[in-house]
């Protein structure tokens, strides 16, 4: 090879190395060889965004978010809350751009919009109509309910002794309501089928409800109650008696209109105010259902003595009974105390009752609703 040649190749060979250099070097210098698995874990219409948004290294100079990816897609990313959007889990949810834009425009932080998108998705619109709230006091009480939030509030007010789970729970139930004044009515089918509806002050039977198994007890046959309950109730009684607890029913399944002639003849005698703490109106009670039953003690007319009632606490719940409105509960059942009322729901769910502590219309608002 002459001198000329080997000249030649050398200048190639230098100017090769130049241009291999040269182009590295504008890599380098125009960011384009920046983390290369960031930009490969980001889309090309993401990455193209974010260098029209000029924040091309400041992304690409974090981990990947499949958050900010999205936001970037959609271009619906906004500068002022960059840093937000990698504290922000992605849920595959509708409008899930714009719904944390407008969480963070109402200045929620991340964590609580994680919380939102994760467990309130069904009410995000609600929220959204609405000024902040400190969502996250509510997170660990499970019968919150965002469309009760503003009854929360004023109830608390007025009831600065309860903390706010006791104020969720009494809410939900109606507390806060005067009773009668507004309620739910169930439908035959759902009166009949259920036998752990609630009836209370706030959940209404039809009029012309008449559960269609009803069987006569043993003591007397004129004395009704659900197949079901019926059978319990004697296993009950018969319990009692190999422990010396003798009590009789006085008065289990009345209908309607039974329930109507009484509720009106104790209204004549002491008026509303007085007969609704005592009585339900027509329509409102557990006797309606033939679940419910009455029951004295063999020295008493119309009553339980102390010590049969508390018998009645630690046994009734293993045949499936609890004491529907227990000694000082009036101010969650609405009623007096009836040590005398039980209520059939059925061996599994009575034990839950009576292991809770909790009245019916509690246990149902936090567990079964």
């Amino acid at each position: 090879m002459n001198k000329r040649l080997k000249i030649i190749l050398i200048i190639l060979l230098v100017i090769l190395i130049i241009t291999i250099i040269s182009i590295t070097l504008l890599k380098i210098f125009t960011g384009k060889n920046k983390d290369e698995g960031n930009i490969s874990t980001y889309s090309n219409t993401a990455i193209s965004v974010m260098e029209n948004m000029d924040l091309y290294d400041i992304i690409n100079s974090k981990e990947y978010s499949k958050t900010v990816e999205v936001l970037l897609e959609e271009n619906e990313l906004k500068k002022e809350y960059l840093n937000d959007y990698y504290q922000i889990n992605y849920i595959n949810i509708n409008n899930f751009s714009q719904t944390i834009n407008l969480l963070l425009d109402k200045n929620y932080n991340s964590e609580e919009i994680n919380y939102i998108t994760e467990n309130m998705y069904e009410n995000i619109d609600i929220l959204l109509n609405m000024d902040y709230i400190d969502i996250l006091a509510f997170k660990d009480i499970a019968n919150f309910d965002i469309n009760n939030y503003e009854r929360y509030l004023a109830y608390q007010e007025e009831n600065k002794e309860y903390d706010l789970a006791t104020v969720v729970t009494y809410v939900n139930i109606g507390l806060d309501k005067e009773g009668y004044s507004e309620y739910t009515e169930y439908t035959n089918e759902e009166a009949q089928d259920d036998l752990t509806i609630l009836v209370n002050k706030y959940h209404k039977l039809p009029d012309n409800y008449e559960p269609n198994d009803l069987v006569a007890l043993s003591y007397n046959s004129n004395y009704y109650l659900r197949e079901e309950a019926a059978k319990a109730f004697e296993s009950l009684t018969n319990a009692g008696i190999l422990e010396g607890v003798i009590f009789y029913p006085f008065s289990p399944y009345r209908s309607y209109e039974t329930q109507e002639v009484l509720y009106n003849r104790y209204v004549a005698r002491d008026g509303v105010a007085e007969a609704d703490t005592y009585s339900a109106r027509p329509g409102f009670s557990e006797h309606q259902l033939g679940l419910a039953v009455d029951v004295r003690s063999s020295t008493l007319p119309d009553n339980l003595t102390p010590e049969h009632y508390e018998w009645m606490l630690d046994n009734s719940y293993k045949y499936g009974f609890i004491v529907r409105y227990p000694k000082g509960c009036q101010h969650i059942t609405q009623f007096m105390e009836e040590p005398w009322h039980l209520r059939y729901l059925g061996v599994e769910l009575a034990t839950k009752v009576h292991d809770s502590g909790l009245t019916y219309d509690e246990y149902y608002d936090l567990y079964m609703k």
